[in-house]
């Protein structure tokens, strides 16, 4: 040892280096508590603490972007607004709509805005489907500032063609760039910008899992900027199934529900029971009774509570334009395989739907079907209530399982 050259540290050096371990340790602390964004350029939203902190802005920021539908487009300040199409697969999925703690659609998509433009975005979406529930035609919007698109917002010279031709570049890079981002599960498509469309409509909601209608049927029709919610005119919903002993193909086990009930008109005892022409075309006429303006009380889940939520009473009735069986067992292509026969699918055209509606009306079509309900009690069920005595309750059958459901499309007037 050579004290020519080195020197033992003084106390001051040994107090100064102790205060820096421990300044560190109390940044990197508190950086941890209140979330990842100060130590990662692309923090997971779904992270228990931001991903919190994210529902608690979700009302407020959505609310938001409702009260800026009616201004005029040069009142909109810096904001512009875009619209998508989004195909998922719901069996990874808790729903749609934002949930603690648990992954669903939206937030995969919030996640993707969050990593490219490090804020919170909201999406607002035409439908929030149930866990397990499917989307080929959902639609969304969200808003980005002025300074995050490269083009200006407010183009008064330019006609609706033109500004999709301006902004098509961004867009295309904008709907790339989130789908190398999410999960394989879900994509995103035909992304472009919100439309401004002259409408009579007023303020509505309808979606899939908490629909709650309020129209305001305006004599002169308004400047509207597109919603994905309130633009919407109807939607399309399927759902598929296998019926009767056929072998259920495990290649659709989460896009598919099988039947396996013995119809209780048929034989208890000998081979399984075969389903026949006449069985089918029963069933064709059992669905025909949703067709038409109906109350569906009986057919809406967890009314009680959305109510409550909502602060005031929820319109239970629906207008379904078209219920319709299609059969998708093709025998000229039979090729001896599994699940090649007793395949159907029930497509439902319809203005607007309660939660749990969809797979209430096919649940209780099944039952009704196997002969385990009166057809005169569904009748019954969908007729309008002057009382306010029937609910939920007041239907026995449970709703079918949520694999089998998908939302095709959702149709707006500008033919998106």
């Amino acid at each position: 040892y050579n004290s020519k050259y080195h020197h033992r540290p003084t106390m001051a050096s040994q107090n100064l280096l102790i205060c820096i371990v421990f300044a560190s340790t109390i940044y990197l602390t508190i950086a941890f508590l209140h979330g990842p964004s100060h130590l990662s350029p692309h923090p997971r939203i779904t992270s228990d603490v931001h991903n919190t902190h994210l529902r608690s802005l979700s009302v407020s920021t959505d609310e938001d972007s409702h009260q800026l539908d009616d201004v005029h487009p040069h009142d909109r300040g810096n904001k512009v607004r875009f619209r998508s199409r989004v195909a998922y697969c719901g069996t990874p999925f808790c729903g749609w709509q934002l949930q603690p703690h648990r992954t669903t659609i939206q937030g995969e998509i919030e996640e993707a805005l969050y990593r490219r433009y490090n804020r919170r975005i909201a999406v607002v979406g035409a439908g929030r489907t149930d866990a397990g529930v499917h989307a080929r035609g959902q639609a969304i919007h969200f808003d980005l500032f002025q300074e995050e698109v490269p083009f200006p917002s407010v183009m008064p010279n330019a006609t609706e063609s033109e500004r999709n031709s301006i902004s098509a570049d961004f867009c295309n890079e904008l709907q790339y760039s989130m789908n190398r981002m999410l999960r394989l599960e879900v994509r995103l498509f035909q992304l472009q910008l919100g439309p401004y469309l002259m409408t009579t409509k007023g303020q509505t909601a309808q979606d899939e899992s908490n629909e709650e209608e309020q129209q305001d049927h305006s004599v002169l029709p308004r400047l509207r900027l597109w919603h994905a919610i309130q633009s919407s005119s109807s939607k399309w919903y399927s759902y598929r199934f296998t019926l009767g002993p056929t072998l259920f193909d495990p290649m659709e086990r989460f896009t598919r529900t099988h039947f396996v009930h013995r119809p209780s008109f048929a034989p208890s005892s000998g081979p399984p029971y075969e389903i026949t022409t006449e069985d089918i075309a029963r069933l064709k006429s059992i669905l025909g009774l949703y067709v038409g303006t109906h109350d569906f009380k009986a057919f809406g889940g967890q009314l009680e509570q959305n109510e409550k939520r909502a602060g005031r009473k929820i319109n239970t009735i629906r207008t379904i334009h078209k219920v319709e069986l299609v059969n998708e067992s093709h025998e000229e292509s039979h090729l001896g395989f599994i699940g090649e026969e007793g395949d159907y699918r029930i497509d439902f055209l319809i203005e607007g739907a309660l939660y749990k509606m969809i797979r209430n009306m096919v649940g209780t079509a099944i039952q009704v079907w196997l002969g385990n309900m009166e057809q005169t009690q569904l009748i019954e069920l969908l007729e309008i209530d002057q009382s306010g005595v029937k609910s939920r309750k007041s239907n026995p059958c449970k709703p079918a399982p949520p694999e089998g459901l998908t939302l095709e499309c959702v149709y707006y007037d500008d033919l998106f």
